[in-house]
């Protein structure tokens, strides 16, 4: 008994140390058996590191699927000596290393799977096996309710479900890209005819700003491969790719719906509003550049009038234009309503270059007329300064009309006519005698007493009567202006001598004062000297001074009367018209005495009447137009601007006597002043911007309902930018449509 314990022991000790012994081998493989069709080979390393020889005895155990661990049908496993292909030793030497191959056949069953392979009844490790050419009949299925299209909602999780239809389990690695961008990537086990899921977040970086509006429709890819031992590279092992539908919803059904309306509004309104830009605005800005233009170009023709022209016309051409100027500031070029307000100032502009060239013709007449009234008879000089005259006051409108400007070139033709005849040596000379045969009946009929001491003055002058001027042909062209101003110096003094014997030699008044203390006689004689000085000058600016001081003598009013008036509280004040002042509105200033005697008193004639206007130069005149353009008043004065008027005498003339020099010494100067408020410039109407407003929305709001009736549908089939374009043709169109209509109803009213 005891002998056969020993034997048991002894055996179970040899078996021990044949099965330490196996243990002592290593077992080293580069790949796995990679199988086509299920059959492979694969080549491993057996070592043996210890100091003696170990029995080689391979062979492999019972295979399992790695993903599931179920066990498969054994396939056919045969081992070869690596050299040379022989039979298996049976010991592996000691520190040897032998090479081996195995071969696999008629595996089924699974794609990746082990076995352990033994070494008589020592485990070496597992021998892995892969099919490298599995099917992967694999698909990808997403939620039914979607439609064919995965949806992909920001910051919510979407699930895909991988189902397997092969009868083998697959362990995979999945990737899901979007255009070529890796989104999120896994690991799966997926069963045999089973199913597996995929969860996926989307982020915001995968969504375009459209997608508010309207989600797209993307590709995404599904990238499935075999997952192998890690000593395999991935491109040796079975890969499948899917393709998905996605549909990249950022916002909730409602909201985009939402968003896509507002958008599809304002892209309707920013056709209709780049219509009305091609049709309105851009039209208008042209036009309104071409205006500023003619307007600034007339600026300088205006300036360039010279002061022989009134002051009165100069600055109302100075106020034309910038009211024409004006008018254009108001006009926006964004309004479409502005068009009629461009062709007023058009028209403006017409009438101002109307205006401007008879005034630059009454200009260049009165040069002319300068220029030969220095040797020219002075009654044609007379006559053509009348004539001149009569073209000013029919320019002296605010608001000039066809008819006056037609008038005033009338006038203009009949001066330019006159001054023609100034080289017409026989027409002058046949004048000249007619004249003088006047100026001889006229004393014939005159007492020789009422003027002797006038023929002591002047004898001269007087001498001419005596000559025999009554025939044309005794009048030289040399001779022509000393004759004509003789003439009409003579009928001044006949003038004189009559209306100083019929000057009443009684003073009208009784007061105090120097001038009511004389009788009109006395004041006549008092400017007697002065008239004797004017009637020895030999020039045509002297007998219009005689004329104005003969005019004073038959009204008895002198200069100094009508600046002792002025001076005389409440007598005198500046009057404007229109009474509310605006800014760039233009006004008429002038002085009304309260005693109506001086209103048009031809003292005043030789008077300097000077209106100081703030932050304007003077200017000068008895009746002057002006405009304010707001900013004139001062801190002080609130809103209150301040006009005056200086009125001044001349110096009184040498020689002179001694009352008329008392007069003129006590009061050579006198001012008034007014007060008033300027109010701001006027808004401009907003009717007409209005009625275009109108018309422009009704016409979009036509354009809409016709769009969410059934063409927004239509456009929905298109993509995103191609239905934005169409709804932007749509929104240009309707405008284009309101502009033809407003243009031909335009067209109709005409």
């Amino acid at each position: 008994m005891q002998a056969v314990r020993v034997l048991r022991w002894t055996c179970a000790l040899a078996v021990f140390g044949a099965a330490l012994a196996s243990a002592q081998l290593t077992y080293t493989a580069t790949q796995p058996v990679l199988l086509h069709n299920g059959a492979g080979s694969s080549v491993f390393t057996i070592t043996n590191p210890g100091p003696t020889p170990l029995p080689l005895a391979l062979h492999i155990g019972a295979f399992s699927d790695d993903t599931s661990q179920a066990p498969l049908t054994a396939p056919t496993v045969a081992f070869t000596w690596d050299a040379g292909g022989g039979p298996m030793p049976a010991t592996i030497g000691p520190a040897a290393s032998l090479r081996f191959q195995v071969k696999v056949s008629g595996f089924s069953g699974s794609s990746v799977a082990s076995s352990p392979l033994f070494n008589g009844a020592a485990i070496l490790g597992r021998l892995q096996v892969v099919e490298a050419d599995s099917p992967l009949d694999v698909t990808i299925s997403g939620d039914p309710a979607a439609g064919p299209a995965f949806v992909l909602k920001n910051g919510e999780d979407a699930q895909f479900t991988l189902a397997n239809s092969d009868d083998q389990s697959y362990p995979l690695d999945w990737v899901f890209q979007v255009a070529g961008q890796t989104i999120q990537s896994g690991e799966l086990q997926l069963a045999a005819h089973g199913r597996a899921q995929i969860e996926l977040t989307p982020t915001s970086d995968l969504y375009s700003w459209t997608d508010n509006l309207r989600p797209s429709t993307r590709t995404g890819t599904v990238q499935l491969s075999l997952h192998g031992p890690p000593n395999v590279p991935a491109e040796m092992l079975p890969q499948r790719t899917l393709q998905v539908s996605l549909l990249m919803r950022r916002l909730s059904p409602t909201a985009t719906t939402a968003w896509l309306d507002i958008a599809v509004v304002l892209v309707l309104l920013l056709g209709g509003l780049l219509s009305l830009i091609a049709n309105s605005v851009l039209p208008n800005i042209l036009r309104k550049l071409a205006l500023r233009r003619q307007v600034n170009q007339l600026a300088q023709p205006a300036r360039s009038i010279s002061t022989r022209v009134d002051p009165y016309l100069r600055t109302l051409l100075r106020m034309e234009r910038k009211r024409l100027d004006l008018m254009l500031r108001r006009s926006s070029a964004l309004s479409p309503a502005s068009g009629e307000n461009f062709e007023s100032v058009a028209a403006g502009i017409n009438r101002f270059r109307q205006h401007l060239k008879v005034t630059e013709r009454l200009d260049e007449l009165r040069r002319r007329l300068e220029q030969d009234a220095v040797v020219s008879p002075p009654s044609a000089i007379d006559d053509i300064d009348g004539k001149l005259q009569l073209a000013e006051n029919n320019l002296r409108s605010f608001s000039l009309t066809g008819d006056e400007l037609n008038t005033s070139t009338r006038f203009l033709d009949a001066a330019e006519g006159s001054l023609g005849m100034l080289g017409d040596h026989n027409a002058l000379a046949q004048l000249t005698a007619a004249n003088f045969r006047d100026l001889k009946v006229r004393q014939k009929l005159l007492a020789y007493s009422y003027y002797s001491d006038l023929y002591t003055a002047l004898p001269g002058l007087f001498e001419m009567l005596n000559q025999p001027f009554d025939d044309p042909r005794n009048i030289t062209r040399p001779m022509i202006f000393a004759i004509d101003y003789g003439i009409a110096a003579l009928q001044l003094a006949f003038d004189f001598a009559i209306l100083r014997v019929s000057a009443p030699a009684v003073a009208m008044g009784g007061g105090s004062d120097v001038t009511q203390r004389q009788s009109p006689r006395q004041r006549l004689l008092a400017r007697q000297g002065e008239l004797v000085s004017l009637l020895g000058t030999l020039s045509w600016s002297a007998l219009r001074e005689l004329r104005v001081l003969l005019q004073q003598m038959r009204e008895n009013i002198y200069e100094t009367d009508i600046l002792e008036e002025i001076a005389n509280i409440g007598q005198a004040e500046i009057v404007y018209d229109p009474r509310v002042v605006h800014a760039y509105t233009p006004m008429s200033f002038s002085i009304r005495f309260r005693d109506p005697r001086f209103n048009g008193a031809a003292a005043a004639k030789r008077l300097t009447c000077a209106w100081d206007f703030p932050r304007h130069p003077i200017e000068k005149g008895w009746q002057i137009c002006h405009f304010f353009r707001g900013n004139e008043a001062k801190r002080d004065d609130g809103r209150d601007v301040i006009v005056s008027v200086r009125v001044e005498s001349p110096k009184p003339a040498e020689g002179g006597s001694t009352l008329i020099s008392a007069e003129s010494a006590r009061l050579l100067r006198s001012t008034l002043e007014a007060r008033f408020e300027v109010q701001r410039p006027e808004r401009p109407p907003y009717s007409g911007a209005v009625a275009e407003s109108v018309r422009f929305f009704i016409a979009f709001g036509v354009a809409l309902a016709a769009l969410f009736s059934g063409a927004l549908q239509q456009l929905n089939r298109l993509d995103f930018l191609p239905a934005m374009i169409a709804v932007l043709a749509i929104g240009f169109g309707a405008d284009t449509v309101k502009n033809l209509l407003v243009q031909t109803s335009r067209r109709a009213a005409l």
